[in-house]
């Protein structure tokens, strides 16, 4: 899938998580949201956008939750 549409898809849910809370708290959210709904291939596509710079347009909670899912389960 086209980063850019992924971006663009990451930051909708990025904007809907982030209305009503902190960064890192809708962070935590959007992290839970690609998890369950995400297939493996978008979010590991979406890693490597944010690892290589492709995303640069993506809001700062999403990329926060990229890195999350990237990290061990025990760095959470």
């Amino acid at each position: 899938m086209n980063p850019s549409q992924l971006v663009k898809m990451a930051n909708q849910i990025s904007d809907f998580f982030s209305a009503d809370c902190s960064e890192e708290d809708a962070a935590t959210e959007i992290a839970s949201h690609l998890q369950r709904f995400w297939a493996p291939a978008m979010r590991q596509r979406l890693a490597q956008a944010v690892e290589q710079g492709e995303a640069q347009d993506l809001r700062p909670a999403a990329c926060l939750a990229v890195r999350k899912l990237s990290l061990p389960a025990a760095q959470h």
